[in-house]
């Protein structure tokens, strides 16, 4: 499926961007518009979606809700969690202190950060942890990271890093080609920030990013603040519910903003001027320094290169309720972004992008954006009831829609387990006879439930 998805992406982007008359962009909008109703109205996407061409904004639009409970619709001003999409923030943050002469991408952590063990912190760059190639676990394999609250206990970003971001034993060679995607990387640059300038994460993305390019919209989500206007994340794998809280004390500079898709054109938009950033340094954030990496992992500054292109990049966010998407293309000057309030992983990934990549040059999308069957099924079954979840999977099945759902004998075990936890063990019972029926070779057919003797 990768290698299928890495040539959609190179057949899309070969194409020439259009757009060279009214009727084009006339046209084009309409597409998207089509597309992406589609796909909410699938439950794919719930959230917002700006597409660029040109440096002009082609199409907008808000889906679903930002509150299901008060139907509170979601808009293009509507404020998102950016999850790990607040890296590509943070990597500008280092640049700019780069560019003021202040710190050096060859510095080591022990240079700047005289608190940090220097059995790791001597071995391992700036430079390294941009690129995500230090070799550093990463803070999320400790069971409990999520329990520690710095910020509220008046402890410090020191702290945390000092508990969680300071393994002895490094995973590979710090600056080999070797990558491995850790939070601790931004976490410690975060912690460089504010080593560096003296002040805290948050006031300086504000003073020196988003209120440059006025972007109103944009902060630094704090554990105790009220927003308005601000979406509310949902789960829906595969019963939708509120998305678990996740503490900001181990998202911060990894994870921690929040924006609007207008606001990301901003950004989008200013990091083709120097008001932020000279170019110089614009450019040294988008070199590619793993060049033989085609798989679309490969790291810059904070962003990674589309499989085989050599001026677009992306980045992704994934927090529980949110998934967020951020493309810029910047030879043609488009962009796309999706922040999404629902967290199913379907809405913001590679077969999106190919298509919307494939709509502005001017073709057709080349593959349908699938949603997970058994978000539908557990929703006919609180409905309709199991028989009628079954038969309306069938129907699908056999169906030409099938194309637009992913079909598997996954999808019936995540609807049997999710019965199984909420007790209703003769509707797992169901489910399990139509995978066995379906599936008969698969690792789930062999499920019996046991019966008490």
């Amino acid at each position: 499926m990768k290698q299928k998805l890495i040539k959609i992406f190179a057949m899309a982007t070969l194409l020439p961007a259009i757009l060279n008359n009214a009727y084009a962009q006339k046209n084009l909008t309409a597409k998207l518009d089509s597309f992406f109703t589609s796909v909410a109205n699938r439950g794919i996407l719930s959230g917002a979606v700006l597409v660029s061409v040109n440096n002009a904004v082609v199409f907008k639009k808000g889906f679903g809700y930002a509150s299901n409970e008060f139907k509170v619709k979601n808009e293009t001003s509507t404020k998102f969690r950016l999850a790990s999409l607040s890296k590509t923030v943070t990597s500008i943050a280092i640049m700019q202190l780069v560019q003021e002469g202040k710190i050096k991408v060859t510095d080591r952590i022990s240079d700047i950060l005289p608190w940090y063990p220097k059995a790791i912190g001597y071995c391992v760059t700036v430079q390294n942890l941009l690129m995500m190639n230090s070799g550093l676990g990463s803070y999320t394999s400790y069971y409990d990271f999520t329990n520690y609250t710095s910020r509220e206990d008046n402890a410090s970003v020191r702290d945390f890093v000092l508990r969680y971001c300071t393994t002895t034993a490094l995973a590979f060679q710090p600056g080999s080609d070797q990558f491995s995607y850790s939070n601790t990387n931004y976490y410690i640059l975060g912690a460089i920030i504010e080593q560096v300038t003296g002040e805290s994460y948050e006031k300086v993305i504000d003073q020196k990013i988003f209120k440059p390019l006025d972007m109103t919209n944009s902060g630094y989500f704090s554990n105790t603040g009220m927003y308005d206007n601000m979406a509310l994340g949902y789960s829906v794998e595969p019963v939708r519910a509120v998305g678990d809280y996740v503490d900001q004390t181990s998202t911060y500079s990894t994870g921690g903003l929040y924006s609007t898709v207008e606001d990301l054109f901003k950004l989008d938009q200013g990091l083709y001027t120097d008001k932020i950033l000279k170019h110089e340094y614009v450019k040294e954030i988008y070199k590619n320094r793993f060049p033989n990496d085609n798989s679309g992992n490969a790291w810059l500054y904070g962003w990674q290169l589309v499989p085989n292109t050599t001026t677009m990049f992306y980045k992704t966010g994934i927090l529980l309720g949110y998934r967020t998407l951020f493309l810029r293309d910047t030879v043609n000057h488009n962009s796309i972004t999706i922040l999404d309030n629902n967290d199913n992983e379907n809405c913001y990934g590679i077969p999106v992008i190919a298509d919307v990549l494939t709509m502005i040059a001017g073709k057709n999308p080349p593959m349908p954006v699938q949603q997970d069957i058994c978000i539908l099924m557990v929703d006919l079954i609180k409905e309709k009831g199991v028989n009628y979840a079954i038969d309306r999977y069938k129907q699908i099945k056999a169906s030409k829609d099938s194309a637009n759902w992913v079909i598997s004998d996954a999808e019936l075990f995540t609807v049997g387990q999710y019965l199984i936890s909420n007790n209703q063990l003769n509707n797992a019972d169901a489910i399990f006879a139509q995978l066995s029926a379906d599936f008969p070779k698969s690792v789930y057919a062999t499920y019996k439930r046991k019966t008490p003797k």
